[in-house]
């Protein structure tokens, strides 16, 4: 397993990813390195240049687990992918589940459920309190 300390720093993984001579083989293994420790996102750039569409299609899971409809999206992007219905209902209800409401409320949003989204709007922090101060402005 890799540990944080063994990760490339901003201008070696600027050289791997970005370099000539850098194999397939190269990218994913940066990739994985990524991905065992968390750092999605980054994993996803060395992912996508390596066309590990399974290393992405793992992340999307991940994401789906937890909630993280930002990470989806990028995921799915990567794959050039749409996300189904399905994907975006059980991302909700985890984002919910832990507590990400507007995450909860974008993905539900994107999956047509708009009464579920109208609801999380109002949970959200802070938006409930704009549209009532609003709402005081115009009277």
């Amino acid at each position: 397993m890799a540990k944080k300390q063994d990760l490339p720093g901003f201008a070696r993984k600027r050289d791997i990813l970005f370099g000539r001579k850098t194999s397939k083989e190269r990218l994913r293994q940066t990739g994985e390195q990524f991905l065992e420790v968390g750092r999605y996102y980054d994993a996803l750039e060395f992912i996508e240049r390596a066309g590990a569409d399974e290393l992405a299609r793992r992340i999307a899971g991940l994401a789906v687990d937890a909630g993280d409809t930002a990470l989806l999206m990028r995921a799915k992007k990567v794959l050039r992918e749409q996300t189904t219905d399905e994907e975006w209902t059980r991302t909700a209800a985890n984002a919910e589940k832990a507590g990400l409401y507007s995450a909860a409320y974008l993905a539900h949003s994107r999956a047509g459920h708009e009464e579920e989204a109208v609801r999380l709007r109002k949970l959200m922090p802070g938006v409930h309190e704009e549209e009532t101060e609003g709402a005081e402005e115009e009277a």
